[in-house]
């Protein structure tokens, strides 16, 4: 029986896959690699910027370094975000609708999900129940930051619902033993990616919050 829910953070709550891959879209051309911000988010959707700039010098024969390049990305999304960056329309009244507690288990640091919960007014929603991949070794698709999630709540994993919108973390949230959500509300999804999400073993796949809603309603998740 699912009793908790833990949410992904970008492209689930806010809108801000779209406005980070632009960025990533927009310098990588610097370093000899030109992409899309479509196909970065196909293939790189929740994971770490570890993890894609290996891709990414993989695939283009490439040498960028990936300490760096998340550092002058980050500044770059900072100064976009103060701006620009929105929740996901209907999360908010989502989550004022779901009486037990929530966490969040995200592979963006600390302080860029301080700053994203800040400006979208989610962080009361959280409150101490936020996590990071950088506080654990592995990122997503490994499952190590949704069992961190679930260890420091004291809930069991196959009492957990994940919500997530990509293929990385559904994969994370089946090797920790908990059903999954896929969810296309984010500006960087769109109908066609529900497979992607299906095949990586998504149990139901919402396209919008109120999808979403109702799905969690039928669970007894969500009340009104």
């Amino acid at each position: 029986m699912v009793q908790h829910i833990i949410f992904d953070c970008d492209g689930v709550l806010i809108d801000s896959e779209i406005l980070s891959f632009a960025v990533d879209e927009k310098l990588l051309p610097d370093y000899g690699v030109t992409i899309t911000a479509g196909e970065l988010a196909r293939n790189f959707g929740g994971v770490t910027y570890g993890e894609m700039i290996a891709a990414l010098n993989a695939r283009f024969g490439a040498e960028i370094e990936a300490v760096s390049y998340q550092v002058r990305c980050e500044a770059e999304l900072a100064r976009t975000f103060e701006s620009e960056l929105r929740a996901i329309a209907g999360i908010p009244d989502l989550l004022r609708n779901i009486a037990d507690p929530v966490a969040l288990a995200s592979g963006s640091d600390l302080a860029r999900l301080d700053q994203c919960l800040r400006l979208t007014d989610l962080a009361g929603f959280f409150e101490d129940r936020v996590f990071s991949a950088e506080q654990v070794a592995r990122g997503k698709p490994a499952p190590d930051v949704f069992l961190l999630a679930a260890q420091t709540c004291d809930w069991v994993p196959e009492h957990c619902l994940v919500i997530e919108d990509s293929p990385s973390g559904v994969l994370a949230a089946k090797a920790a033993g908990m059903q999954s959500v896929g969810f296309l509300g984010g500006a960087h999804r769109s109908a066609a990616d529900a497979d992607i999400l299906r095949d990586a073993g998504a149990g139901y796949v919402a396209g919008n919050s109120a999808e979403l809603h109702g799905y969690l309603q039928d669970l007894g998740l969500i009340s009104g």
